[in-house]
């Protein structure tokens, strides 16, 4: 790409209705002429949510169109719903449907904003009422209650763009100026909606990828099935066998904004679901991810995914506002508050940390899986010789159970350790083969569960309770 996705991140910015820099390392703004050029202000001139109409930029009048594919939406269709009622989010009172058609003209496949399709200010507003401090919250002082709720919703557009875009580079050859060019450049967001598309390498050659639906199956390739012993416990996707064309139905490639991929993302997703009384099997059916409008779930797991850390790895929401825990080397290099550049190291480890020129910079010190904590729930392998029934304990590698150190992450993700804690050890006893065990090397499986409590003393976070 010529442009970086940090300058995306600023364009972002200018265009949601503000002008102002991106941190680049820890609290250090960029002052650079580079970024000057790409802050143009074409939506408000105060908080309110009048449109500059008169720009010709906002009006789109110089960007050339996008192909399309496909035959358009249905004239009919069942349109995004809640079956939850979430309440508004206070992101509705400034992030207008307007300026989400203006920022994204050509979503699904070039046909714009629809709410018979995947992508629409509908499905976003809905998702986001499910995560009420996107777009809402400010906990650092670098930057305003303003600047912070519209760089939080730029960084999430920013890593859509670069999932799912048109991302045409032809526009930079045009003629036009490299800020005419930017800001076409990212009004191409949302465009796809499954990996490799608009005509995705997975699908039949019949269903290529144009409507949502296509998605139900795919070739070999598409499967993306990660099989292990825990891994075939927790989210197992063996469950189909080829069907009559030689295809499959489990197929986890990526679907959606954030292109949401493998059996264990599915799984977990899903189980973020369930926990909000949604019961949906993707694991059973992954491609309602594209489908399945109530509530509409191709958004919702893009930012479920955003809003959600996977130890050893923060959300990236908790990065661009600063709440992270970049550990003391990184912050020693100036990886540390509001900062954007790590945001894409969580979704596919495809940048190195910010610069201000393009590609890129040098990379962040220390990789998140090369920080040394806790990051999931494993037998306690110090006690499974005694006589009494078995526990876990926090480990220092990653598994299917996480475990949320109170030091890298927030309160109501450690809220959830021992819930966790609980899930872990009922799988020792459902399945011990997945550990190794048996009642002749592990004596603990031969004596029954005890009814826990809330405290923990295995977990460091409730040691001073006990």
């Amino acid at each position: 790409m010529l442009s970086s996705i940090s300058s995306l991140l600023n364009t972002l910015i200018a265009l949601i209705g503000n002008t102002f820099p991106l941190a680049i390392t820890g609290n250090e703004a960029v002052n650079s002429s580079r970024y000057h050029t790409t802050r143009i202000s074409v939506f408000r001139n105060d908080s309110s949510t009048e449109f500059d109409t008169s720009n010709k930029i906002n009006g789109l009048s110089n960007c050339p169109s996008v192909a399309k594919f496909g035959i358009g939406p249905p004239k009919n269709c069942s349109q995004p719903t809640d079956p939850n009622h979430m309440p508004p989010s206070e992101l509705e009172n400034w992030f207008t449907e307007q300026l989400f058609v203006d920022l994204f003209p050509f979503a699904n496949l070039g046909w714009g904003p629809n709410k018979c399709w995947p992508y629409s200010y509908e499905s976003f507003r809905i998702a986001a009422r499910y995560f009420p401090e996107f777009g809402t919250s400010s906990p650092n002082t670098v930057y305003t209650t303003e600047e912070n709720t519209r760089r939080d919703v730029a960084a999430f557009f920013a890593q859509t763009i670069q999932e799912t875009g048109a991302n045409d580079v032809s526009l930079y050859d045009r003629g036009m100026s490299t800020e005419e060019a930017d800001n076409c450049f990212y009004r191409g967001g949302l465009y796809n909606w499954f990996e490799g598309g608009p005509t995705s390498s997975f699908l039949s050659p019949e269903s290529p990828g144009y409507e949502p639906s296509d998605g139900n199956q795919c070739n070999f390739a598409g499967r993306y099935c990660i099989s292990s012993p825990e891994l075939d416990y927790w989210y197992p996707c063996n469950r189909s066998e080829k069907t009559t064309n030689n295809y499959f139905t489990d197929c986890f490639f990526g679907r959606g904004a954030f292109q949401i991929s493998y059996n264990f993302n599915y799984g977990q997703f899903q189980e973020w679901l369930l926990s909000k009384g949604i019961m949906i099997d993707l694991l059973a059916q992954p491609n309602l991810i594209m489908t399945n409008m109530d509530p509409p779930l191709a958004m919702l797991a893009s930012l479920w995914f955003y809003m959600t850390p996977q130890p050893p790895k923060p959300a990236m929401h908790n990065i661009i506002l600063g709440t992270w825990n970049p550990g003391p080397v990184n912050q020693a290099a100036g990886y540390f508050g509001p900062i954007f550049g790590p945001t894409s190291l969580i979704i596919n480890n495809e940048c190195g940390g910010e610069d201000p020129t393009n590609p890129g910079g040098p990379d962040m010190p220390q990789k998140f899986d090369a920080m040394f904590y806790n990051l999931s729930y494993q037998p306690d392998w110090s006690s499974t010789w005694k006589k009494e029934p078995c526990k876990c304990a926090p480990a220092t590698y990653a598994g299917m159970v996480p475990y949320y150190d109170p030091k890298y992450y927030p309160e109501a993700f450690v809220a959830m350790n021992d819930e966790n804690r609980q899930r872990c050890v009922e799988s020792i006893y459902d399945n011990p083969d997945m550990y190794r065990m048996s009642s002749d090397s592990s004596p603990c499986l031969k004596h029954e569960i005890i009814e826990t409590s809330d405290t923990d003393p295995t977990d460091p976070v409730d040691q001073h309770l006990i």
